[in-house]
C-alpha cells in the first residue's frame, strides 16, 4: 500500500453519484449546480445530504431560502452539467448561457431539469462547517422518479461523465 492524494482516491472509488443542486437565486433565477459529494443519511425520516465549496452560489441560495431540489442528471445533460460546473451562478444566469428543458413538481417553486430520473424537494435542516466545504443536512419532503430515464456518474472524478452499466 502507498499513500495517495484525495482526487486519486476519488478516481479509484469511481463512479461518484451525480446530483444537481437546484436553488432560487437572489433574483429568483434558477441556479443549477452539479455536485458528487452526496449521500443519504437516514430512512426515518428520510434525510439526505450534500457538500458544496463554501463559497458556492448554490450554497448561499440554499442557506437563504432553506429550500431546494436535488436532482439526478440524464445523459441528454452531459454537456450542461459540465457548463454548469465550472461556472459561477453568481457570475452569469446559467440557464440563459446554456438553456435545458425544465420541469416542476407540486409543492416547491423550484424546477429541475426535465431529463431527470429522481428528484427529491429538500428543506435545509442544518448546516456543517466541513473543512473548505459546507455539509448540508436536508430533510426530504417529496421524491419523484421517472424509471423510464437514464442517470449520470462523475468517472474519474469529474474528468468524465457517463451512465453506470452492470456488469
Amino acid at each position: 500500500m502507498k499513500e495517495i492524494k484525495f482526487n486519486e482516491a476519488a478516481a479509484i472509488t469511481s463512479p461518484n453519484p451525480l446530483v444537481l443542486v437546484c436553488t432560487e437565486k437572489e433574483n429568483g433565477c434558477l441556479n443549477i449546480a452539479p455536485v458528487s459529494f452526496f449521500m443519504y443519511t437516514s430512512v426515518n425520516p428520510p434525510m439526505l445530504a450534500f457538500a458544496m465549496g463554501k463559497a458556492s452560489n448554490s450554497g448561499e441560495n440554499i442557506r437563504r431560502t432553506g429550500k431546494a431540489i436535488i436532482s439526478t442528471a440524464g445523459d441528454s445533460l452531459k454537456e450542461a452539467v459540465m457548463t454548469y460546473g465550472s461556472t459561477s451562478g453568481r457570475k452569469i444566469d446559467k440557464m440563459t448561457h446554456t438553456p435545458i428543458v425544465l420541469q416542476s413538481v407540486e409543492g416547491s417553486d423550484i424546477q429541475f431539469p426535465e431529463d431527470t430520473k429522481l428528484a427529491f424537494v429538500v428543506s435545509l435542516t442544518k448546516t456543517i462547517e466541513a473543512g473548505d466545504h459546507y455539509l448540508y443536512l436536508c430533510d426530504i419532503d417529496k421524491i419523484v422518479a421517472d424509471e423510464t430515464k437514464e442517470v449520470l456518474f462523475a468517472w474519474n472524478g469529474y474528468a468524465k461523465l457517463a451512465c453506470a452499466q452492470q456488469k
